[in-house]
């Protein structure tokens, strides 16, 4: 079986246009270290062989080419195998340097006070935001480009200038209840400031570059990333959603213009030269990543949707790192899949229990199974060769049982079924412990990063695992250090809804080892958050209605 992602499958698009001798983005993408490579197949089709790369051996076509939109060279006869071992050698050529190596220089184009921020942002912001992400985007590629394109750039420095404000003005008297500190656009410092001046020029650069009438994906893509993480990192909520929400939107434009081969159209020839790089894939993932963020905020995030017939895994990986970008579009689809069954579940269940329903359900569980049987044969020979990387594996982990959760949940079922999944919520506390009490981790350190970590899981984990031991350990790692990850997942803000919903549902009960009956349980029905006026409203709902078959809500508002 082959990955075939949501969007974008950058090495499929860029195949539909590219000359056939034309060497693959894939293959650059692995030599920059992404991949490692494997032996080279000797019973794989000629185009496999030719890209070094792991044939299904599919006949007469194999499904990787298809699914890369190669022409398939088909299999040579055994008389032509033989021949090939009689081949006179190929010289080998220096190999050129990659262009993505990149040393951090203060050496852009500018003022003296724009470098200097850009520097700030090179030594210190660039690696604690990354959190989870390849850290070369932002540590290599992003840099490469501030020399090139403007708009990412002014967004770099301004960047640089944001998190110099911040961290110059967090001590305790001005902090909010959120643990960043209180924003007054009437009084900012110099630092902050100069940071909106240059994030203002960023937007108005990208405006300039995009007055030609061409997409420039690589550079809107970026920019938007770049746009989204500075409105997070500076509260807004509101703004840093409506970045996430353009970015996808022109991810979903460019999967549709790779799905109309043989024609002419302007967003696919803009982009071939682009992706080369391999960056755009890269920037790919990384939206499969942040819009699994997007829903679970308020109000619903009206993202693209991928449809669930291509999310198919592949039976083996290579790597670890292969089984995290193969499970990040798994993870995507099965976060939009989880999110239509709770608007099913309040406005037409019968759905729910519909054969297409049910057979969507199985398809999603058949490729979790499949991906957890890859994944761990993987993981056993990286850490028989010592090649593990213990945070990847443990935030692997915690996002499998919460893509477990979430899936089995996608169906008609009660509060009660939640009980059943209290090892793998006492999994998730555990590997989130281990993750957040790092001392030496850079992102550990940094009170925002840009990727989803820990927050969603333990927000899911206190909201859902009724077990009150594992729900007190949730909340108490929320409240354990103040910070922020994607589009303004707050801990504190977090915690406090979860410590709300859990004194109501824990009324009346004494003892650890009672259950909570399911009248008692809730269900958060209603949120909205306003950014700008510092409060998150939210209502609860009971799980089943009383004895006069009404239901009962709660309702409050938190403010910081």
């Amino acid at each position: 079986m082959s990955l075939r992602h949501p969007f974008p499958n950058v090495y499929k698009f860029f195949n539909q246009f590219a000359d056939p001798n034309q060497a693959s983005p894939e293959q650059s993408s692995r030599s920059q270290g992404l991949r490692k490579s494997g032996p080279r197949s000797k019973t794989g089709c000629i185009t496999c062989k030719q890209r070094r790369v792991k044939c299904d051996e599919t006949k007469p076509g194999c499904i990787r080419c298809q699914n890369l939109g190669r022409e398939c060279g088909g299999y040579n006869t055994p008389a032509e195998a033989d021949s090939e071992k009689n081949v006179a050698p190929i010289p080998i050529h220096p190999r050129p340097v990659s262009t993505m190596q990149y040393t951090p220089s203060a050496a852009i184009p500018g003022t003296q006070e724009e470098r200097r921020y850009f520097q700030r942002f090179c030594d210190k912001t660039a690696g604690e935001i990354a959190g989870e992400f390849d850290p070369t985007f932002w540590t290599e590629k992003v840099l490469q480009l501030c020399h090139t394109d403007a708009p990412i750039r002014y967004a770099t420095i301004a960047l640089g200038a944001l998190a110099k404000s911040l961290e110059v003005t967090s001590f305790p008297t001005r902090l909010s209840l959120s643990g960043f500190p209180q924003i007054d656009h009437h009084h900012l410092d110099e630092h902050h400031s100069y940071a909106l001046r240059q994030y203002s020029r960023a937007i108005g650069a990208l405006r300039s570059v995009l007055s030609d009438g061409r997409r420039h994906l690589r550079t809107s893509l970026t920019s938007c990333v770049l746009f989204m993480t500075f409105e997070a990192l500076q509260g807004s909520y509101d703004g840093s959603l409506t970045h996430l929400r353009g970015g996808s939107r022109l991810l979903a434009d460019w999967r549709t213009a790779r799905k109309r081969k043989g024609q002419n159209n302007r967003l696919s020839q803009d982009s071939l030269s682009e992706i080369q790089d391999g960056l755009v894939d890269d920037l790919g993932r990384m939206f499969a990543r942040l819009d699994v963020q997007g829903l679970f905020i308020p109000p619903p995030f009206p993202m693209p949707e991928c449809d669930w017939e291509d999310i198919v895994m592949e039976e083996s990986f290579s790597t670890v790192e292969e089984a995290k970008e193969a499970f990040d579009f798994l993870m995507q689809g099965i976060a939009q899949f989880y999110l239509k069954s709770v608007g099913h579940a309040q406005q037409h269940p019968d759905i729910l229990n519909s054969t297409f329903w049910i057979t969507q359900h199985e398809h999603y569980s058949n490729q979790l199974n499949i991906w957890r049987a890859g994944f761990q044969v993987v993981y056993a020979g990286e850490i028989k060769n010592g090649a593990v990387l213990t945070d990847t594996t443990n935030i692997l982990s915690i996002y499998y049982n919460l893509a477990t959760v979430l899936l089995a949940s996608s169906v008609q079922h009660s509060e009660m079924l939640y009980d059943e999944f209290q090892p793998l919520f006492a999994e998730i506390i555990q590997k989130s412990h281990q993750l957040i009490s790092k001392p030496d981790e850079p992102t550990n350190t940094a009170r925002y990063t840009v990727d989803m970590g820990t927050v969603l899981p333990l927000a899911i984990t206190a909201i859902k695992c009724r077990d009150r031991r594992i729900r007190r350990q949730a909340i108490a790692l929320l409240w354990s250090k103040a910070r922020r990850e994607g589009l303004c997942f707050d801990t504190i803000t977090v915690a406090r809804l979860c410590a709300w919903l859990s004194s109501i549902e824990g009324e009346g009960i004494q003892e650890d080892s009672e259950t909570i009956p399911e009248p008692a349980r809730y269900v958060v029905t209603y949120l909205h958050i306003n950014s700008e006026e510092r409060w998150l409203a939210v209502q609860l709902t009971a799980a089943v209605a009383n004895a006069e078959g009404n239901l009962s809500y709660r309702e409050t508002t938190f403010s910081w």
